[in-house]
């Protein structure tokens, strides 16, 4: 892919179009990364456009920061986005990222974006009421700005190294912040090991979205049942590459958050109540033992607008979820 200078186009029509026929587009309109744009993006995480954001071996790619800074133009980011960008790029090209399997799987996983730290606010991502759903620029932009990495660096094409049966809409773009001012929970990048002054990004690579309702529990323990419920209805595969080190990602809503408020119960004390319940043996052809070595690989998010007695599950693909700091 080349930035919109090395070609000659008489209008952003014929820009559009050309880069419509080349496949450097999500099916989507992007706007011209001009050499300035790429530099002021550049200019904006204090790097140089050589340098080496990740790798993917089996695919012989190499993602460097102006590949990623102008996929993050044509994804419409504005200059102050593109750290939390690369965080994201940095994230998912980890090793244990799996960019390979996740980007290629006939599962058609996503890549979830969920940021953390004082970013959120200097940004706009949107953590509360509709924060899965359009309308936020920086939470669409941001997450297109990595599926485009995704496909224009890292190759994964529909019918070239994707191979996905069906895929997902969440391929477009899916980027959410936690509402880290719902509660006194720490946030998770924080329990990932960050201070609470930073800025992070977790990149979770996910098998499917599953809506967790419960609209007659009042209790902490009555949405924990429902949680492990519903999890266990879909299960979770260990994978020895990954060992203990899987992950699963739960985004408690408004209205469940609030039973956990009331009653004093941490993310800590969320993780060692659900962890032995999800990896108990299973007691029925529809019950499915959740493989997650250890309490901690269940992080916990607080995000979404009151109204609905929902949460949401991220069912993990064969990755681990990974936390960037946001330079």
């Amino acid at each position: 892919m080349t930035t919109a200078a090395q070609h000659s186009y008489d209008s952003y029509e014929a820009l559009a179009e050309d880069y419509f026929e080349r496949g450097w587009t999500d099916g989507l309109p992007i706007m011209p990364p001009t050499p300035e744009k790429v530099a002021a993006f550049l200019e904006s995480a204090g790097l140089s456009g050589d340098e080496v954001l990740g790798t993917v071996p089996t695919r012989e790619v190499t993602c460097t920061a102006e590949q990623a800074a102008a996929n993050a133009v044509m994804a419409g980011c504005l200059p102050e986005y593109f750290p939390a960008v690369v965080a994201a790029v940095r994230a998912h090209l980890h090793p244990k990222g799996n960019c390979h399997s996740t980007t290629g799987t006939l599962s058609g996983a996503a890549q979830a974006v969920i940021i953390n730290g004082p970013v959120r606010n200097e940004l706009g991502v949107a953590s509360a009421a509709g924060c899965f759903g359009p309308g936020f620029r920086a939470n669409a932009t941001i997450g297109r700005a990595l599926r485009l990495v995704i496909r224009n660096v890292c190759r994964g094409i529909p019918g070239f190294l994707d191979r996905a049966s069906y895929s997902t809409p969440a391929r477009y773009s899916f980027c959410f912040g936690e509402n880290e001012e719902a509660s006194d929970w720490e946030p998770l990048h924080v329990q990932r090991g960050l201070d609470p002054e930073q800025s992070a990004v977790t990149v979770h690579s996910l098998m499917k979205m599953v809506e967790a309702t419960d609209f007659t529990s009042r209790t902490a323990e009555g949405v924990c049942d429902t949680l492990v419920t519903n999890i266990r209805a879909n299960g979770i595969a260990g994978d020895s590459w990954l060992g203990e080190d899987g992950n699963v990602v739960i985004v408690i809503g408004h209205e469940h958050h609030r039973f956990f408020i009331e009653e004093g119960w941490s993310k800590t004390d969320i993780q060692q109540h659900l962890w032995p319940r999800l990896n108990a043996p299973a007691t029925s052809a529809t019950d499915r033992m959740a493989r997650i070595g250890k309490p901690e690989g269940i992080l916990i998010v607080a995000a979404g607008g009151a109204g609905m007695g929902a949460s949401w599950l991220l069912l993990p693909h064969l990755a681990l979820a990974i936390t960037e700091a946001v330079s």
